[in-house]
This record gives structure tokens, C-alpha cells and sequence, in this order.
């Protein structure tokens, strides 16, 4: 008799807690949409322009936190992506976390990362699946494919947005600058976001002190931060099932 209320009681706090976990999930979910934070995120370009448009450096990389503070934790939607080979990358259907970049053809830091980018996805493409959204039309894609990792779900925009800074991709609307990066657990959670990448350059800094980066120095940050990334994901993604 002790036996079978032991086991009712395990059960009983095994659904409780399993329960307790989807309900803070759906809260969570309810709380920090993805989709809304668009309105916040264009307030806060457009306060931070006011202060470049000063030439207040400061002031401005101030909002950099702020959007970064709102996409932070958010849940994405659904989607259904129609990649450039006419397949459908539903997100709802996937098994592994998700890294998708926001990109165009244009973008000099987009196209220079692409050969460390490659070399992540060959690492990493049987624990991540990469999707990359991108502003240009099919056509123009088209071009670039061979350049991709074959591994890689190119989604090309169905027509160019007017703002060269902003896509939207069935339903999935990003008003930032390119590469962009979302890291997205399997629950549809981005537990991170960054922007940018290194390039070949030569600049003064504010010492006066020219600073170099060779091809090879920027092809080795490039591949270190998103390793990092990566990563990162990969152990959040696995400590959230816990």
C-alpha cells in the first residue's frame, strides 16, 4: 500500500512540475513577444539618431543596450520560410536550435564573414540548424548560393524592401543593420543577439595610433565570436530541458 502512494505522489509532482514548467513557459511567451518589440526597437533608432546626427558617440551606442535589453529573452513565432531552393524551413517543425542571420549581398561585413560562417556550419550543422534571411530577391540570390555551405537555408526576400535596412520575411520583420545574428532555443526563446563583423581595415585610434587588421586577423574573430555564439547557444538550449 506504502508502495503504490509513493508512486502516485512521484507521478503526481512529475505532471505538477512538468505542468508548472509549460505554464511559465506560456507566460513567458505572453509577456515578451518577439513581433511587439518592433515599436520599441524603432523608437529607439530613431533617439539614437537624433544623437549621431549631434556627432554624440556616447549617447548614441546608449540604445545599442536598450535594443539589445528588449530582443533579449523574447519569443519568436512561427514561421514558414521558402528558401531559395523552394523548400519550406518551418520553425515550428525543428529539432535543433536555430542561428538565423539577417544579411543582404551588399552588406561588406556579411559577404567577408561568409568563409568563417561556412567553417561553423561545418562543424556544428548536426547540433544547429543556419538560416539565413536575406534582403535580396531570388535572382540576386541565386548568384551568391554557391558561395554558402550547402547546409545552409538561403531565404531569399520576396521583393526588396524600400529601406535597404529593413526585411520582412513571412511575418518575421528586422529593421537593423547586416550581419545580424538571433540566437533561438528549440523552445522559439533568443537568448542572444548580436550585430557586426570584423573586415579587412586600417584606421587611427583615438591615441593617433594606426591600427592594422589584416585579412587573416579579422577571418580568425570572425570564426572565434561565432564559435562563441554557437556555443552559447548549445548550453542554453540544453541546461532549458533540464
Amino acid at each position: 500500500m506504502k508502495k503504490i502512494i509513493l508512486l502516485v505522489l512521484t507521478i503526481t509532482i512529475f505532471y505538477s512540475c512538468k505542468n508548472s514548467k509549460k505554464e511559465e513557459s506560456e507566460t513567458k511567451i505572453q509577456k515578451k513577444s518577439f513581433a511587439q518589440s518592433k515599436k520599441f526597437i524603432k523608437q529607439y533608432i530613431e533617439d539614437s539618431q537624433k544623437y549621431w546626427d549631434k556627432n554624440d558617440n556616447e549617447n548614441a551606442l546608449k540604445y545599442d543596450d536598450s535594443i539589445k535589453q528588449t530582443i533579449l529573452n523574447s519569443f519568436i513565432k512561427d514561421y514558414k520560410f521558402k528558401s531559395i531552393n523552394k523548400d519550406i524551413y518551418n520553425t515550428a517543425k525543428r529539432k535543433k536550435p536555430l542561428f538565423l542571420q539577417v544579411t543582404a549581398s551588399w552588406c561588406a561585413a556579411c559577404k567577408f564573414e561568409v568563409t568563417a560562417l561556412n567553417k561553423i556550419v561545418e562543424k556544428y550543422s548536426n547540433q544547429i540548424d543556419f538560416v539565413l534571411l536575406f534582403w535580396d530577391t531570388q535572382s540576386d540570390l541565386e548568384k551568391l548560393a554557391p558561395d554558402y555551405n550547402k547546409d545552409i537555408v538561403l531565404v531569399p526576400s520576396q521583393e526588396k524592401h524600400p529601406d535597404p535596412h529593413t526585411i520582412d520575411i513571412s511575418g518575421f520583420r528586422h529593421i537593423m543593420g547586416y550581419p545580424t545574428n538571433y540566437l533561438i532555443t528549440t523552445d522559439n526563446e533568443i537568448i542572444n543577439f548580436s550585430s557586426g563583423a570584423k573586415i579587412p581595415s586600417t584606421f587611427t585610434d583615438k591615441e593617433g595610433k594606426e591600427i592594422i587588421i589584416t585579412k587573416e586577423q579579422a577571418n580568425k574573430e570572425n570564426y572565434e565570436r561565432l564559435e562563441s555564439e554557437i556555443q552559447e547557444l548549445i548550453e542554453k538550449n540544453s541546461s532549458n530541458k533540464v
